[in-house]
């Protein structure tokens, strides 16, 4: 029986400003037993080549500042473009509501706004990681 490797999980974000969340959310992650990078700021093109490098099961993207359809799309694009489709997005921050069915259209697995619970996006990751992670 092989062990199960850590879900890897890349933290990223869309501007180096409004950090508290996104140190409160790696603690909790990594404090369920989930390996977390973190990525600090980065353009789509950059988040992918981490992505890719880091053999992750997730992107968790922070946007705070910028357009989240349009910073989506370039991303999910790119990732299609690495061949990296298998690589979950889940987005978190400052979402208008009427973006959220666009954005997961696009690919996007499940949008955490301000008020999420820690729980919640804990377990949302655990649930839903590729069979192959688990936090062994």
């Amino acid at each position: 029986m092989t062990e199960e490797r850590k879900i890897r999980f890349l933290l990223v974000a869309d501007s180096p400003g409004h950090t508290t969340g996104y140190y409160v959310v790696a603690r909790a992650l990594r404090e369920a037993g989930i390996e977390v990078i973190l990525g600090g700021f980065q353009q789509p093109s950059g988040i992918v080549e981490a992505a890719a490098q880091e053999d992750v099961d997730y992107v968790g993207y922070r946007i705070m500042d910028r357009e989240p359809r349009l910073m989506i799309s370039l991303l999910m694009e790119r990732l299609k473009e690495r061949g990296l489709e298998h690589v979950q997005v889940v987005v978190g921050g400052i979402i208008p509501r009427r973006d959220i069915p666009k954005l997961k259209a696009m690919g996007v697995r499940e949008i955490f706004r301000p008020g999420a619970k820690l729980a919640d996006i804990v377990a949302y990751v655990k649930e839903h990681a590729p069979r192959s992670a688990g936090s062994a």
